[in-house]
């Protein structure tokens, strides 16, 4: 039977060594928005709530994934083919022979990227049932090494040098904290309130009340990190002219969530908040264009690649003040092809 992968998009998995105690919660931006689709509206989804108090200040980027719902859509298995890479899978195997089951024992997820940090430089936390003392034990019987940090056992898992690693920690026996080491410090420094977390930032918090229980996935991409993003995204690897750059400096922040038909078909909406009315107004412009040429015979011989076409076909535009409301729809496999066709952000 095949096994399903526990890190496609974000949950909550810490828990600690001694005296457990629980915290309070297109390239990479679109590749995760791919994995917010989701059938019906979900539930009130906790993970995302404690993972702004768990996740430190600096986190320009997070994505939830209510994984519960996620494995009962029948597009599931090319959720998971489009959005884990090697570093999840990676992790997934090594927690394997330890005992964790993450087919079984992860509900919800939540990735962050902090600012600076490249595509592949993630962190999270996973949120369901795990017995950190099954973990424990199995590092000790196979002498595999392990490190211990302010009252945490930190487990490495996988290849690679200690900064290069992933690490994964458990905080109670329903939340545990992965990604790099200096990330799961910075996770753990957080919990012991010694560090400022996500919570501090009301914008953020306001944004994740927005999108709490909207759907399965979704997430929030900040400043520069949503502008880096959606530029590749919007080109798929083509060069992007300096003019259309400047026009993306404006964005403040980009929100999105995904749902799927039970069908083929994904509804992707993106809130666009810009810094000014004018910037709003310059990309409403942008996006009528794209959607324009797109729909047009010459599309073909425009810069956009056939996957970026045939998505912004179907693209409706709409501005609120200083807000950038896009919706669209497409195939998956056109969704999935324009994720394949654009290379990890920088």
């Amino acid at each position: 039977m095949t096994q399903k992968s526990f890190f496609v998009l974000p949950s909550r998995t810490i828990r600690r060594a001694a005296s457990p105690r629980r915290g309070l919660h297109l390239s990479l931006f679109l590749a995760v928005a791919l994995a917010a689709l989701c059938a019906q509206p979900a539930r009130a989804q906790s993970a995302a709530q404690d993972a702004l108090a768990m996740f430190p200040s600096d986190t320009q980027q997070f994505a939830f994934s209510d994984l519960s719902q996620l494995r009962s859509l029948p597009q599931f298995p090319l959720i998971l083919s489009s959005l884990v890479g090697p570093e999840l899978r990676s992790l997934e195997s090594g927690l394997r022979p330890a005992g964790i089951d993450t087919t079984r024992d992860v509900q919800q997820l939540v990735l962050g990227w902090r600012a600076g940090a490249s595509s592949a430089s993630f962190f999270g936390i996973a949120e369901g049932n795990f017995d950190a003392d099954q973990v424990q034990q199995y590092f000790v019987r196979q002498r595999l090494p392990l490190q211990a940090y302010q009252g945490y056992y930190l487990y490495p898992v996988g290849a690679g040098s200690p900064r290069t690693r992933m690490y994964v920690t458990f905080l109670n026996s329903s939340t545990a904290a992965f990604g790099r080491l200096e990330d799961v410090k910075a996770l753990i420094d957080v919990q012991n309130n010694t560090l400022s977390s996500l919570d501090t930032n009301n914008d953020f918090v306001r944004w994740e009340g927005d999108l709490d229980g909207t759907a399965p996935q979704w997430g929030i991409a900040t400043g520069p990190a949503a502008a880096n993003q959606a530029l590749p995204w919007l080109m798929a690897g083509k060069g992007v002219p300096g003019n259309l750059s400047s026009m993306f400096a404006p964005i403040k922040a980009v929100l999105y969530r995904v749902n799927w038909s039970q069908a083929d078909g994904v509804s992707l909406h993106l809130s666009v908040h810009c810094q000014n009315l004018q910037a709003a107004a310059g990309l409403n412009q942008l996006f009528t264009l794209l959607h324009n040429s797109a729909s047009s015979p010459a599309a073909a011989n425009a810069q956009l690649s056939p996957a970026v076409a045939q998505v912004l076909q179907n693209l409706q535009v709409s501005t609120d003040g200083s807000r950038l409301d896009l919706d669209m729809t497409a195939p998956i496999t056109a969704l999935s092809q324009l994720l394949n066709s654009v290379p990890p952000a920088r």
